[in-house]
């Protein structure tokens, strides 16, 4: 199922969580609507992208998400674009890794590895793209491919939403407790059992699970 949003002429849609490069878009003279993506930062027309430091394009290499996340961005937008913020060399992961994972997405999955350096030149480089697309003046829009999740997924993502549980990390756990209730009630020796969970992250996840709400007025 597609769900179809359109916007007038000339307007690149930002990510309400991408305020910087709004603010440098809108020095620029580019009219920028605020809105929440469900997948990418930015829009323009047929144009997707995701904006990524240089850290955390390593963090998803290691954890396995930037293939799941190209995966959607290609399958919702005709011109998938992923944006790597920061020259330095990877210091996490070997180079050969880093280099075969855009060789990756570029000749598999479709997707256009661009590296800029820093928040101000990402900014110059959509603002480009925003002109030639908006060259023939052509009306703003984008198709979202609207993803069903199976109960497999939706109890991944549970997981996955606990800070330091990756998506790989997630899967681990479930196969090793099988239920979500088995997991919230593990013990933090329990937990440690799981090949990537140590002692602060054990301790971190059970704090998480029985610390009582606050609220805050």
């Amino acid at each position: 199922m597609e769900k179809q949003l359109s916007l007038a002429t000339n307007a690149i849609l930002v990510d309400y969580r991408e305020e910087k490069i709004a603010k440098l878009l809108e020095e620029m003279k580019c009219k920028v609507v605020r809105v929440s993506l469900p997948i990418g930062d930015f829009v323009i027309n047929e144009i997707g992208i995701e904006r990524k430091s240089i850290d955390d394009f390593e963090s998803s290499i290691i954890d396995g998400r930037i293939f799941e996340q190209a995966g959607l961005l290609s399958s919702s937008y005709h011109k998938p674009v992923i944006i790597v913020e920061g020259f330095r060399s990877p210091n996490r992961i070997h180079e050969n890794s880093f280099y075969a994972t855009i060789a990756y997405l570029l000749s598999t999955v479709n997707v256009t590895i661009l590296r800029t350096r820093d928040e101000k030149e990402t900014a110059k480089i959509i603002f480009w793209l925003a002109r030639k697309e908006f060259e023939e003046d052509r009306v703003a829009g984008y198709k979202v491919r609207e993803k069903k999740l199976s109960l497999r997924n939706i109890q991944e993502r549970i997981v996955a939403a606990f800070p330091g549980i990756s998506t790989v990390l997630s899967k681990r756990i479930l196969r090793k407790f099988k239920t979500l209730r088995k997991f919230f009630n593990a013990t933090e020796k329990e937990l440690m059992e799981v090949d990537g969970i140590g002692e602060k992250l054990a301790r971190r996840i059970r704090r998480i699970i029985e610390e009582e709400y606050q609220v805050v007025d």
